[in-house]
């Protein structure tokens, strides 16, 4: 079983764009300060073949740039380390099961919506729930047709490549992957019973996703009720993921202009959003923000 790291934020937590006020044209930003400037992209990490091309600010982004920066190191993120390292983190090693973790009623839940798929409970019987929920969670994306494969990162990482451009990360994927284990902080069963019924959701919510991220539907996002959900039933873990990532970031994100170059940040547009968001804490620090 493979699953990319770099992508989960997405799975659990989607996107989130940053309302300025006014009709939005796109989800690219130009981060002025003393006359220099960089830009910063929201992703989304799983799209499907359909959702090509990408709206024509990015590839205005990114032919202006010289320098690609990602959350992290994409190609590390897919290799087969640390892809063991990954599945090591979401499975016991102690003796528990998953069986043992969960009360009855969830146990049977998550059995019948497996069965639903074709995929035996038994499989992952040496999981803890906050694994069990982020791979349903991408199988589901799978069965919608999105896969990373397609998404904003994996196009862009591939270009800069082929385009001997220079790829740079805010954070080492050991980084990333401490953080998302911080889900395994969330009680077991409710681990488990939230993501199976925002599963059922999962098909109308990708629309409004795939929709807002295009078009730059601001406000049709920020209101959605799964962001809103997750932000009020689950703070500390919301926090953790998204507002302290934020708040390292700007450490780096902080000295971009400082040097000849410019680069185009690609993170998932769930970072940019209020006012712990990547972009109002450059606004606050100073830079200008103009939306393509």
């Amino acid at each position: 079983m493979r699953i990319r790291v770099w992508s989960w934020c997405v799975l659990l937590f989607s996107c989130l764009f940053i309302s300025n006020g006014s009709i939005a044209e796109s989800s690219v930003w130009k981060v002025t300060k003393d006359g220099k400037y960089f830009y910063v992209g929201g992703t989304v990490h799983l799209l499907s073949p359909n959702d090509h091309p990408l709206p024509s600010e990015y590839a205005e982004a990114y032919a202006d740039s010289d320098v690609l920066v990602f959350e992290t190191d994409i190609n590390e993120a897919s290799s087969l380390a640390f892809q063991q390292k990954s599945i090591a983190a979401m499975t016991y090693s102690d003796g528990r099961t998953l069986n043992s973790v969960l009360d009855d009623n969830t146990y049977k839940k998550l059995s019948d919506h497996l069965t639903s798929r074709g995929i035996p409970i038994n499989n992952f019987s040496k999981f803890e729930p906050w694994g069990v929920s982020l791979v349903i969670t991408v199988i589901e994306y799978q069965r919608l047709g999105m896969s990373p494969e397609f998404g904003v990162e994996e196009y862009f990482n591939t270009l800069a490549a082929k385009d001997n451009k220079r790829i740079l990360s805010l954070e080492t994927t050991d980084q990333q992957l401490s953080f998302l284990e911080s889900m395994g902080d969330i009680e077991p069963n409710l681990m488990v019973n939230y993501t199976l019924r925002d599963l059922d959701e999962l098909p109308k919510f990708v629309n409004v996703l795939k929709t807002s991220w295009r078009e730059g539907d601001i406000e049709k996002f920020t209101t959605n009720s799964s962001i809103v959900k997750l932000r009020k039933e689950f703070p500390d873990l919301y926090d953790t993921v998204v507002v302290n990532r934020n708040n390292n970031w700007m450490s780096i994100l902080t000295e971009l202009t400082n040097n000849a170059e410019k680069e185009f940040v690609l993170v998932g547009t769930l970072h940019l959003n209020g006012k712990e968001g990547v972009l109002n804490q450059l606004k606050a620090r100073g830079f200008s923000i103009e939306q393509l």
